[in-house]
């Protein structure tokens, strides 16, 4: 099963997008107990603000 999360995060001119989502990831992985987790897509909505896409795939091998 494949669930989908959004969210809606800011950042200042001084972080990295980048690093954010990873540890956006990390920490959903975490929660999740799967490595399955996964930026979809980034959408930008305002100077700063993103809506980011997470897919987690919780499916049973």
């Amino acid at each position: 099963m494949k669930d989908q999360v959004f969210m809606d995060i800011n950042i200042s001119k001084e972080e990295s997008l980048s690093e954010l989502l990873q540890g956006i990831v990390l920490r959903k992985r975490e929660e999740a107990g799967t490595h399955s987790v996964y930026v979809q897509e980034v959408i930008p909505t305002y100077p700063g603000s993103f809506t980011i896409i997470l897919e987690i795939d919780r499916s049973i091998y």
